[in-house]
């Protein structure tokens, strides 16, 4: 036999060059379902199982992937990916991310521009979370711990998992409570940030072994650091827009 995805010889179930399996199936719904379940729930790298897994060793988890343990988990960036993407539309449907900005919410900010940033922030959630949040973060993260034998791609590996359990957590428990009572969106705020700092420091425990009291500070000065640039960058970007592109 050959293999059908790189043509190589493949006499076995597998093939000996790309790993493909040799008994190829036509795609029905039946086999659709069961590949969908199987990603989900498959005892050695589901998502599921990394969601369970990120819920009290997120740090472990990244040090196990980045020492070569990767068939064991589900891609991290894909995680990302896929968390992002769900958070952000079920937040904009369910109101909470529009909710964060009103002018009386926590994250509201009181500057001139203060609606074309909310607005950019609404409309675009996804991707600033690509863009921005992550590589703020791991960026940050790798620069207080220069001295760490990680190099800044494998914090946005860290990162990576961090931000994406956050993601399922808003839409599992945040965007909920939310739901059930609107009027406590400023408390749905305070506890998650400061619940994400507590977290951090978990993180930071595991994966780089540092002390409790030096995790929790790296925690929360990386945590504030990132969201201060954050809505520097989304401020500069509204400046530019205005005074410096010219409009048509």
């Amino acid at each position: 036999m050959t293999c059908k995805n790189c043509q190589a010889p493949a006499p076995g179930a597998y093939c000996s060059a790309c790993g493909q399996q040799t008994h190829i199936h036509r795609v029905t719904m039946g086999h659709l379902g069961h590949e969908v379940t199987h990603a989900l729930t498959h005892a050695d790298k589901g998502f599921l199982l990394l969601i369970k897994e990120l819920i009290t060793r997120p740090g472990i988890v990244a040090r196990e992937y980045l020492d070569g343990k990767r068939k064991k988990y589900f891609n991290p960036f894909t995680f990302l990916v896929i968390t992002s993407a769900l958070y952000a539309f079920i937040s904009y449907k369910s109101g909470y991310s529009i909710a964060m900005v009103a002018p009386d919410s926590p994250a509201s900010n009181r500057s001139p521009y203060h609606q074309e940033m909310m607005d950019i922030v609404v409309q675009n959630g996804k991707l600033l979370m690509l863009i921005l949040i992550v590589p703020l973060f791991a960026f940050l993260s790798w620069l207080f711990s220069i001295r760490s034998r990680f190099n800044l791609a494998e914090n946005f590996v860290l990162l990576a998992f961090v931000v994406g359990q956050l993601n399922v957590a808003l839409v599992l428990i945040y965007i909920p409570a939310f739901l059930i009572a609107p009027a406590t969106i400023h408390w749905n705020v305070y506890v998650r940030e400061a619940l994400f700092i507590l977290y951090i420091a978990v993180t930071y425990h595991q994966f780089f072994q540092n002390k409790w009291i030096f995790a929790f500070l790296k925690a929360t000065v990386v945590y504030f650091l990132s969201i201060t640039l954050y809505w520097v960058l989304i401020f500069a970007f509204v400046l530019a827009r205005d005074f410096i592109i010219p409009h048509h």
